[in-house]
């Protein structure tokens, strides 16, 4: 049984060197074939190559400062909370460099930048509305109820139509366009834009950048803000109610001049007391109101552009010489499949 199963192990090799003697047989005969259908194939490539639209590429880094408060301001922040008072100083850390390259590519953001103006092709328009241009969707359209569709700034105007645009818009550009990417060892992070375009690709990846800064200063400094705020809030109620007090006080020296009951000092020195005590209330909140204008500046600056793209930018195109080896590489390995899938059917056959 040993010997049998032996004896078929060496058949079955056999075959199969005898398979690959016959495929390579049949190659070599066809090699004349299969070269010219290479360079066939690798003129479709070069040809693939000249009419491919060049793809430009914009490149825009940054650093996040998440710095906390420090030094004096930190000494004044803690004094300020022994008076119930908190300066926002701290910062939430709502965003980090990790969920931050998913705020690059939300929709809110896409959108707002896309509604932004700049200059395309010596045109000022909407980035969006340069996006349907230069992408010639309008010859999609035409027939349409969304063949003059156009975009303004006032998203009070937008139609059901603008809206599902605008979102086509937002779906092409994340998940073909725009692309982030995040160094650990330095934490910087960069925005990459393809387009066809090379006005826009730049516009865009700063529009996204300032959109991107500006939601992030909003949520760094919202306590901070809120905190200002209600300081001014109080700091005008308190100095309203001074002026009452104070009002009322030099009122009832005036009508009781010379009078020296002790019932009437008593509601001399009450309502005295009453304008001191505001004046202190005023004058501690004044000062925690300067601070909080303070920490609200320094808490500002937050994002801090290290490279914005600059024309002319770098051109993604495939090179001919490069296009003519793949296409013929392909080529060459279509037919010979071809050649020998069609050889083993025959066999099989016969």
């Amino acid at each position: 049984m040993t010997n049998l199963t032996k004896h078929n192990d060496d058949i079955r090799l056999k075959d199969v060197i005898l398979k690959l003697i016959s495929i390579k047989q049949l190659l070599w005969k066809k090699k004349l074939q299969i070269i010219s259908l290479s360079i066939i194939f690798g003129l479709i490539g070069c040809v693939y190559a000249y009419f491919k639209k060049e793809i430009y590429e914009a490149h825009l880094t940054f650093v996040i400062d998440e710095s906390q408060e420090s030094g004096g301001l930190g000494v004044i922040s803690g004094m300020a909370s022994q008076f119930g008072f908190n300066l926002g100083g701290n910062s939430s850390g709502t965003f980090s460099q990790t969920n931050i390259q998913e705020i690059i590519t939300s929709r809110r953001v896409v959108e707002e930048a896309l509604l932004k103006s700049g200059i395309v092709d010596g045109k000022k328009d909407l980035l969006i509305n340069h996006h349907i241009e230069f992408n010639k969707y309008r010859n999609d359209w035409k027939g349409t109820n969304i063949e003059n569709l156009y975009f303004t700034s006032n998203r009070n105007d937008f139609s059901l139509q603008h809206d599902s645009i605008i979102g086509l818009a937002f779906f092409n550009l994340t998940n073909d366009n725009i692309s982030t990417s995040f160094q650990d060892e330095s934490n910087i992070i960069k925005i990459s834009c393809i387009s066809k375009n090379e006005d826009f690709a730049k516009l865009m990846i700063e529009s996204l950048a300032q959109k991107l800064e500006e939601y992030y200063t909003i949520f760094q400094t919202a306590k901070s803000k809120n905190t200002l705020d209600f300081l001014s809030f109080r700091a005008d109620s308190v100095l309203n109610e001074l002026k009452k007090a104070e009002y009322k006080y030099a009122s009832y020296k005036d009508s009781n001049f010379g009078v020296q009951r002790a019932k009437g000092l008593l509601e001399e020195i009450r309502l005295k007391r009453d304008v001191e005590i505001l004046n202190i209330m005023y004058g501690e909140i004044v000062k925690n109101l300067e601070v909080s204008k303070f920490t609200l500046l320094n808490n500002e600056p937050l994002l801090n552009i290290i490279d914005t793209p600059t024309l002319p930018l770098k051109v993604n195109k495939l090179p001919m010489i490069t296009a003519f080896i793949l296409f013929s590489i392909l080529g060459m390995l279509i037919y010979s499949f071809t050649l020998v899938i069609k050889q083993i059917i025959n066999e099989e056959m016969s």
